[in-house]
């Protein structure tokens, strides 16, 4: 799990990372075009890019006080502040529930707590107003891992190769933990639904 956990913590970098702008009207469309093409891409330099530039348009806020906010718990999750981090995006929570990235930074900032279950929580969240959000799948994949619920976290890792194909050693994980057994769950991700998004 070794190589997973590396790919994981540059996915990290990459989400705290993430140079966070205005947001244009169409990010959807540039979401889905961004997706499209991490489908296809073969070069490790465009794929790095592709991935950097998903992370920039699910980061970006387009109202200017909660963007302050936004980059406020970002530089406070960089500064190994996590309580205050946590505290930063509860804040933009609250007045924009609808931001997926919010959900998704405050799951980081727990789960580098040690919080699994806030951690849990936040993730269904991220993804039932973000899908395709393979970051959020496979930080779901490590803590169901971590809590031996083996075919939950087929579940979400294979969800977040679905959505990103080349997360480093991802296959390998998902191969190890089908070994492993366990029954597959009504509820796969454990998020109260049958699939993210639904």
């Amino acid at each position: 799990m070794t190589l997973l956990r590396s790919c994981l913590a540059a996915l990290l970098g990459l989400m705290l990372g993430a140079n966070v702008m205005a947001q244009n009207a169409g990010s959807g469309t540039v979401l889905d075009t961004l997706f499209a093409k991490l489908q296809i891409a073969t070069d490790p330099v465009a794929i790095q890019a592709l991935e950097a530039a998903i992370w920039e348009q699910w980061t970006m806020v387009p109202d200017q006080q909660q963007r302050a906010t936004m980059m406020r718990g970002i530089a406070e999750m960089q500064q190994q502040k996590l309580k205050a981090s946590v505290e930063t995006f509860t804040r933009l929570i609250e007045v924009a529930p609808e931001l997926s990235e919010a959900w998704n930074k405050r799951a980081t900032a727990y789960w580098l707590l040690g919080n699994f279950q806030a951690s849990l929580a936040d993730i269904c969240e991220t993804v039932k107003r973000e899908p395709r959000h393979f970051g959020a799948y496979s930080g779901l994949g490590m803590i169901r891992a971590e809590m031996d619920e083996n075919a939950r976290a087929v579940a979400a890792f294979e969800l977040a190769r679905k959505w990103n194909p080349h997360i480093v050693g991802i296959d390998a994980e998902i191969a190890r933990l089908k070994a492993l057994g366990g029954d597959t769950p009504a509820d796969p991700l454990g998020c109260g639904q049958r699939i993210a998004g639904s």
